[in-house]
């Protein structure tokens, strides 16, 4: 017999699916932590029992968190990654050759412990020179750093407790100054689905547009997170990701990507008319 789970979105409404084994539980400092088996999305993460990483449809999240912005700029060779304990963004940055170093600074050191042991396909990225994993708050990290980095990725998880101050102009200003001065910094940024995270998203991107200027939301449909629908923020000291250019780096990388490709990357940037005239 199977139980299920239900990952509520708001207090009528969630994602249901089923669970054929619960496979390990643990109560960090910061999180529960939990690792439960579908008959549909295989391995599944719960933090705080909320759903994740789904070894089923990983990809999808992790490619269009870090490719955007990774094509876009011409050479991106300092990558700072905030969060992210799974470690499949990583994996893909480090897909990139021309990438020099990646440090990944993940408060919850718990998080990547248990990857290693039921999402070994993720971390085990971890064993490539070019990767540094610290073991610390990224928003006190950032503090300490200026000029460091060509693109910071933001892998956080949804914004209360720890993670919500990385969704404060403070912290975005943070990012700014540790960004050298064509730096780009990738956001994720929830469900426009939801009302009260449609909010913050409007929030976050004016706060974005005050210090870069220049912010790109774009679009993923991800059937494991909240509505279907999952948000994300490219702000850019100088660059555009809808140049044509970019589409034809996308094109002429022979990178084997599961969702990302030079025509979700167009198209990932056309916006339902809701969220524009809430973002206008």
């Amino acid at each position: 017999m199977q139980n299920w789970h239900i990952d509520y979105h708001t207090p009528t409404r969630g994602l249901g699916f089923a669970v054929s084994e619960h496979l390990y539980r643990e109560t960090s400092p910061y999180q529960s932590i939990d690792i439960v088996r579908s008959p549909d999305l295989g391995e599944v993460m719960l933090l705080d029992d909320v759903l994740m990483v789904s070894s089923v449809d990983e990809y999808v999240y992790h490619e269009m968190l870090s490719q955007p912005s990774l094509f876009c700029h011409p050479h991106p060779e300092r990558v700072l990654i905030i969060g992210g304990g799974d470690c499949g963004t990583l994996t893909r940055v480090l897909l990139h050759k021309q990438v020099k170093q990646v440090i990944q600074v993940e408060i919850d050191e718990m998080v990547t412990r248990v990857a290693k042991q039921y999402f070994p396909q993720l971390t085990a990225c971890l064993s490539d020179p070019r990767a540094e994993l610290i073991f610390a708050d990224g928003i006190e990290y950032l503090r300490n750093n200026h000029n460091s980095f060509d693109l910071i990725l933001i892998d956080s998880t949804d914004p209360v407790g720890p993670a919500a101050g990385l969704f404060r102009k403070e912290f975005f200003a943070d990012c700014h100054r540790a960004l050298k001065d064509d730096g780009m910094l990738c956001i994720q940024s929830e469900s426009p689905w939801i009302p009260d995270l449609l909010d913050l998203i409007t929030e976050v991107n004016c706060d974005l547009r005050a210090l870069f200027g220049n912010v790109f939301p774009y679009l993923a449909a991800i059937q494991t997170y909240q509505a279907g629908l999952w948000m994300f923020q490219l702000a850019s000291k100088r660059y555009s990701p809808l140049e044509q250019s970019v589409l034809m780096k996308i094109d002429a990388d022979a990178m084997n990507f599961r969702y990302y490709n030079a025509e979700i990357h167009r198209a990932a940037f056309a916006l339902p008319q809701f969220i524009k005239e809430r973002l206008s």
